[in-house]
């Protein structure tokens, strides 16, 4: 090989490694006029709204007594919202601690609304179907969760805009409004 092609091949050499991208140990702001237009970003003025979210306490059942827990809900929690999340039933890992739900199927439950203080609870028909045992946990789980509300001290529960008498701790049942003092012997110390 003769000294001209050498020094050819070295200076070749010499230049590919001189292409190579530098080294940098932390990353640096590149300035906006210098990204190419197809890799800006461009504002569409339209933003994501934030949900803004609140705990509230739910009632479960864990060994025929029932456990206070938190979620969060939207904020300002509503009895809407509050009762929709109850009848999710307890997180996988609420239920591994063996809590669960009286309320096996949510649509035992058609709505709730507030007036004066007073929830009314509207069940429906298939309400009558979870047994004796468990609608006593069940109004109780409803009414611990709605009275934990800001503004709801008692819950009456109606079928077909019919009043229902509900299931009481001692045997007895009310055909008035109940509060959370009738269910408290059944919450877990």
């Amino acid at each position: 090989m003769t000294s001209h092609r050498r020094a050819l091949l070295v200076l070749m050499a010499m230049l590919v490694a001189s292409c190579g991208v530098p080294r940098e140990s932390s990353a640096r702001l590149v300035p906006e006029g210098r990204i190419p237009e197809a890799l800006r970003t461009e504002d569409t003025g339209v933003s994501t709204p934030t949900v803004r979210e609140e705990p509230v306490d739910l009632w479960f059942i864990r060994d025929d007594h029932l456990a206070k827990v938190r979620h969060p809900v939207a904020a300002p929690p509503t009895p809407e919202a509050v009762i929709e999340e109850l009848l999710a039933g307890p997180t996988d890992a609420e239920r591994s601690t063996s809590l669960r739900s009286a309320i096996p199927d949510p649509a035992a439950l058609d709505s709730v609304t507030v007036s004066g203080g007073v929830a009314t609870v509207r069940l429906t028909p298939t309400f009558a179907d979870i047994p004796a045992a468990d609608q006593l946990l069940a109004i109780a789980q409803l009414v611990l969760t709605l009275t934990d509300l800001r503004g709801v001290g008692r819950v009456g529960f109606a079928i077909d805009d019919t009043t229902r008498p509900v299931p009481l701790p001692d045997g007895s049942s009310s055909i008035r409004t109940v509060s959370r003092d009738d269910y408290a012997e059944l919450a877990t110390p």
